[in-house]
This record gives C-alpha cells, sequence and structure tokens, in this order.
C-alpha cells in the first residue's frame, strides 16, 4: 500500500497528526517569542527628560584630580529615588550624538543630548540633561541631526576631571540605531 492510498483511507488520523505537529509548532514559537520578551523586558525605556526632571547644581570638589562621587548616600542628597534606582541597569534611550572622540565616521565618545540645540552656538545642557557615553567594540556611526536610539548600562557618578564637571550620567554603550524614535 503507498503512502497516499494509507493518506486517504486515514484521513483524520493524518490530520490529527498534522494538527498535533502544528499545534507543537506554533507553541514551540510562542516560548521562543516569550523567552525573548522576558530578555527585552529586563532593558527599560527612559527618556532624558525623566533624567533631568530634578534641580541639581553640583559642589566643586576640594581636589583638582579626577574625583568620582557615586555613593548613594551621596546622591540621594539631591537625586529622587526612581532615577538613583537605574544606576547600573540596562536602558535604552533616545536623544542626539554630539561626538567627543571619533575615527573618521566612527564615534567612540560622545554627549547623548535631547536636542540639536546644544551645539557650539546653541544653548549648553545643565549638568543633568546629557549622558556621556563610551562605545563598546569599534564605535558607533557618526550622526548630525538625526535622533538615535542607545542601547547600554547606565551608571550614576558624578565626575571631575581636572576641576571641571565632567558627567553625571554615563552609559557604556552597546548598540546604537540610527533614526529610532
Amino acid at each position: 500500500m503507498s503512502l497516499l492510498e494509507t493518506l486517504l483511507r486515514s484521513p483524520d488520523r493524518f490530520v490529527i497528526s498534522v494538527m498535533k505537529k502544528l499545534i507543537i509548532s506554533i507553541a514551540t514559537m510562542g516560548l521562543l517569542l516569550v523567552g525573548n520578551s522576558r530578555l527585552s523586558a529586563e532593558e527599560l525605556t527612559i527618556s532624558l527628560t525623566d533624567l533631568s526632571a530634578f534641580d541639581y547644581q553640583p559642589e566643586v570638589p576640594d581636589s583638582s584630580d579626577r574625583v568620582v562621587r557615586a555613593k548613594k548616600d551621596y546622591l540621594s542628597g539631591f537625586m529622587p529615588q526612581e532615577i538613583l534606582e537605574l544606576d547600573k541597569k540596562s536602558i535604552s534611550i533616545t536623544g542626539y550624538m554630539m561626538p567627543i572622540k571619533s575615527d573618521g565616521q566612527v564615534v567612540q565618545e560622545f554627549l547623548l543630548v535631547a536636542n540639536t540645540m546644544a551645539c557650539c552656538y546653541g544653548v549648553m545642557p545643565s549638568y543633568n540633561e546629557f549622558i556621556y557615553v563610551k562605545m563598546t567594540g569599534p564605535g558607533a556611526i557618526a550622526v548630525d541631526n538625526v535622533p538615535i536610539t542607545l542601547y547600554g548600562k547606565l551608571s550614576i557618578e558624578e565626575t571631575w576631571e581636572n576641576g571641571f564637571f565632567s558627567h553625571l550620567y554615563f552609559i557604556r554603550g552597546q548598540k546604537v540605531e540610527i533614526g529610532a524614535f
């Protein structure tokens, strides 16, 4: 008896077998999708507006060396608790790139700012209105006046270099999406 004859004699068994395989395939795909959504659920999406929603005027340290103030008891004196809780979390955030260190069109370090007004002719952002970013790997493609979405781990650390304010927020950048909102 041929396969076709077998299928024709017992169509119910064949249909049931195919349906079982289909259900198992769909269930497996569903589990994979759930697994992926758990991964992305660990990543928080925040905005620069969230990070700058409080008044912040840092005190100049006595030392002119590199000073990093990252202790929670110091930071909690001026920073809302919900912002402090973002420290060491994986986040995604959208803004504009102001390159600091690059090699041709590849940027290794940049400031992430909320708008394009932070150029040399624009308005200087406040101390808590930008993020200092160092990319892992070779870097990110340089873009001008185009929004980017940055993915990485946020560190909250008031940092001074040679007596000058450097940053309050730092991200070790993992990935940049150009033109993403």
